[in-house]
């Protein structure tokens, strides 16, 4: 299911940081969102999960997740405490299939949270939500912190997984990377609305102009 945002309106205390936006972003596509500094997007993805109140129609995201860079998983547990818990709560077969997909049958199972490498961190948080099926995922900088190769990795399961699941992705991102290596629709956060921008070289000139 697509998800609409229909004389969708945001205030953060005094600020407007949205004025009557009306924008679809399709499902089965990763839908990416770029802008500068401060324009709203983490608010954006906030309201879209009920973290804050907005005034306008939100549709399509009854069953949304976010995951950020500031999404933490405690930093004492070990992997397999975590699958433990999610294999309790969501049953075997799906933990292990997520498990698979994200190849972290690669990592220890005793290695600690707080040990892994920040692409290993961003895995795990990946199992955790995903485990939940939600129709519309919401990545707000997921790939900021990541070394080339654990980006990679990362994008080959998020493209795959768009594919294979009734789902819908929003990446809210400054990484330009992101675009080179996935795919899909292209939007941008100026003057208090969002544009739909037909491809990747205009959104990344847009970008980088700060137009």
């Amino acid at each position: 299911m697509d998800m609409e945002l229909k004389n969708f309106t945001l205030k953060v205390g005094n600020k407007t940081l949205f004025h009557n936006v009306n924008i679809t972003f399709e499902n089965h596509t990763i839908n990416h969102i770029l802008g500068g500094n401060g324009v709203g997007k983490s608010c954006l993805a906030k309201a879209c999960v009920g973290m804050l109140n907005c005034g306008g129609d939100i549709i399509g995201n009854k069953n949304t997740i976010l995951i950020g860079s500031s999404s933490n998983i405690p930093e004492e547990f070990y992997i397999e405490d975590i699958v433990a818990i999610l294999k309790k709560k969501y049953g075997k077969k799906k933990v292990n299939d997520l498990f698979m997909l994200l190849k972290l049958n690669t990592v220890s199972n005793r290695l600690c949270i707080k040990k892994m490498s920040d692409g290993q961190k961003q895995k795990i948080k990946l199992l955790a939500f995903l485990c939940e099926d939600p129709e519309v995922i919401i990545l707000d900088e997921f790939t900021n912190a990541l070394d080339k190769n654990s980006s990679i990795e990362i994008y080959d399961f998020i493209n795959n997984y768009v594919k294979d699941f009734n789902m819908t992705v929003i990446n809210i991102t400054h990484n330009l990377s992101d675009l080179e290596y996935m795919n899909g629709n292209y939007y941008y956060v100026s003057g208090k609305n969002i544009y739909r921008i037909e491809s990747k070289q205009q959104i990344i000139q847009k970008y980088i102009q700060g137009e």
